[in-house]
């Protein structure tokens, strides 16, 4: 099925997702229970949201029993409300999922496919030093988001406040991002592959690897509700154990899993979608566990922005409870020995 935008839904079908999970469940004619349908968001066009992608198209949820509809959310739309609001059960998202927790959500992380911020800090043709971008406007998705904080660590790193120094606006999608810096309206943003690929194409230059400056946060980390999860271990495992087996299948097949990004970014370009994985490889994690040590990273930047994440407790973000299981019942390691 083809990914789609999330449009919001009538009330008394939400009320109805709310009292169920969102979830049907049928039995075949042989009594077997037919696949549980659930809805998994992801929050932004870039690589670094492959697992989904790739766990739907290999039928890897199918495999362990999920009948997954994506949901292409904006970052702009706020994807945590419409997990809030369960018209999504689960949802690959950056520090936004800790904002929401911080002002009395329940959500939780389960699963860690990338703990590091793949982004770019992209300039216009006019900018040629950091002292060319004060005064100058920024662009993000929203505040808060992924594309937030690696305009902060890059304006940081480039001696730069990021409240003082420059102005931060919104923009829809990392490429709407690309697409303000072409036009002039913005003078630099933050970029994901392939996007960034495509930039380099135009001609502009990029000031800062934000990966590169070694900071581990969530980073497009699959999240649930608590509530969802106490109601539904079973379908939350098969959601983790999919996101472990595509993670596998990333890192052992480059043409299939180049195909499958190039289909959700909307890219043909081959030279693009081959640097796009060969970037995204490395930073993958075998073994997806959510860390509380990088969610405690995560806070020291939230708190610009909430004045909760000061003193908050890491470990009330994460559940690492499901891949501990899967490393102990040796399903990881199985999964690099086919």
């Amino acid at each position: 099925m083809k990914a789609r935008r999330l449009f919001a839904l009538p009330a008394a079908l939400a009320l109805l997702l709310s009292a169920c999970g969102g979830q049907t469940t049928t039995p075949t004619a042989s009594g077997a229970a037919a696949p549980v349908a659930i809805s998994i968001g992801y929050a932004s066009l870039s690589g670094t949201q492959a697992a989904a992608w790739v766990a739907k198209e290999r039928g890897i949820y199918a495999k362990y029993g999920l009948d997954v509809t994506l949901q292409s959310i904006a970052g702009g739309s706020s994807p945590t409300s419409a997990l809030l609001a369960d018209q999504i059960q689960g949802l690959q998202i950056s520090v936004e999922a800790m904002s929401a927790t911080l002002e009395g959500g329940d959500i939780v992380y389960v699963a860690a496919p990338i703990s590091s911020p793949l982004f770019w800090f992209v300039v216009g043709p006019a900018i040629t030093s950091a002292a060319d971008l004060r005064g100058k406007t920024v662009a993000m998705t929203t505040i808060g988001s992924a594309t937030y904080f690696a305009d902060v660590l890059a304006l940081q790193k480039l001696g730069l406040d990021p409240k003082k120094d420059v102005s931060l606006i919104s923009a829809n999608n990392v490429p709407a991002i690309l697409s303000a810096i072409q036009s002039g309206q913005v003078a630099a943003g933050a970029l994901s592959l392939p996007t960034y690929s495509q930039a380099k194409k135009l001609g502009l230059k990029s000031l800062v690897n934000v990966a590169e400056l070694g900071f581990r946060y969530p980073s497009s980390w699959l999240a649930v509700r608590r509530s969802y999860l106490a109601a539904h271990r079973a379908e939350v495992t098969g959601m983790v154990k999919s996101t472990a087996e595509a993670i596998a299948f990333e890192l052992q097949n480059p043409k299939e899993t180049m195909e499958i990004i190039g289909k959700y970014t909307q890219t043909t370009d081959q030279a693009l979608l081959q640097e796009t994985y060969d970037t995204l490889v490395p930073y993958l994690n075998k073994v997806p566990l959510p860390k509380a040590e990088q969610v405690a990273a995560a806070l020291t930047l939230l708190e610009v922005t909430t004045p909760k994440a000061k003193g908050a407790d890491p470990k009330q973000f994460v559940d690492t409870s499901f891949v501990e299981e899967l490393q102990k019942s040796g399903f990881i390691d199985a999964l690099y020995k086919k």
